[in-house]
């Protein structure tokens, strides 16, 4: 079986002997009748003669754990008491994926490809194709993107329903958003596993701007100058912290960003305000027009 999706603009084609379950938030991702294919992903089920990295682990998350050898990487997926859920193993350049499912602890084989994107090492595949991959929620407004990203709790997704509720913008994703650099021009997608709050669209718009969030008692809003803002955008970049190469990819990638897209500091109250003082800031730069549209 073989099943399509474009993630960040970035073609996945993924190939297993057996049926895969399509999640429904994965609807929006899939991509029918499609040549282009940037990276190929083969799903077995053969862990009986899997073969697991013999090196120390370099890194780790709440998840996976990522292995360094000389001809090619791994990450393990772990299950807490089941032991290993899946190893895969990758070339540096992606060019030759295999994701090894270890079914042996479950009633039922693990066929849902949300659970499968879940096992693969995404953030380092993301930023290895120029993408950025960012804690943010998504609105579209005039037909562009605009990101509002900050800490969890900050209110990403409280700003963005508010431009919802008082200028009708679209909401594309509430808490993951994928930026990517194609022909000269910024864009912005959604992703599919989205948070709490999931909201699947596969929508690509050219991105306005970046607001980073800040509560405050008071509505304030002003252009960060690019050394303020490249440390700030970096905390919010979903990667592995513990990767000096990735750090240093998605340093370039926000340098570049910040060369064509303005990012401001939101200091922001939870009501319509918010929404009129930013949206005079964009009129003003002239990211979005003078609003006589709504």
């Amino acid at each position: 079986m073989e099943v399509r999706l474009c993630l960040g603009g970035i073609h996945f084609l993924f190939r297993a002997e057996n049926d895969l379950e399509i999640n429904e938030e994965l609807f929006p991702f899939l991509v029918q009748n499609e040549e282009r294919t940037d990276l190929v992903v083969q799903i077995s089920r053969d862990w009986g003669n899997v073969r697991l990295p013999e090196t120390e682990k370099s890194g780790q998350d709440a998840i996976l754990e990522y292995y360094v050898e000389s001809d090619a990487r791994y990450c393990i997926a772990r299950g807490g008491y089941k032991g290993a859920l899946a190893c895969t193993c990758y070339s540096p350049d992606f060019r030759h994926i295999t994701c090894v499912i270890n079914d042996t602890p479950f009633l039922y084989p693990i066929r849902k490809m949300g659970s499968i994107l879940r096992m693969l090492p995404m953030r380092e595949i993301f930023l290895h194709f120029s993408t950025l991959f960012f804690h943010a929620s998504r609105i579209s407004y005039e037909g562009k993107g605009i990101l509002f990203s900050a800490r969890s709790g900050t209110g990403k997704s409280t700003q963005a329903k508010l431009w919802k509720k008082y200028r009708n913008a679209e909401i594309i994703c509430n808490d993951r958003t994928l930026l990517r650099k194609s022909r000269g021009k910024w864009y912005s997608y959604g992703y599919p596993l989205d948070g709490s709050e999931p909201v699947c669209s596969g929508r690509v718009k050219l991105l306005g701007c970046i607001a980073l969030l800040e509560q405050g008692i008071a509505n304030e809003v002003y252009r960060l100058r690019p050394g303020k803002a490249i440390s700030l955008l970096l905390e919010q970049v979903v990667m592995d912290c513990w990767s000096e190469e990735e750090r240093m990819k998605a340093m370039e990638l926000i340098i570049q960003l910040l060369q064509d897209i303005p990012v401001y500091r939101l200091v922001c109250t939870p009501d319509r305000r918010a929404v009129e003082v930013l949206e005079a800031k964009l009129i003003e730069d002239e990211v979005i027009s003078d609003g006589k549209s709504f």
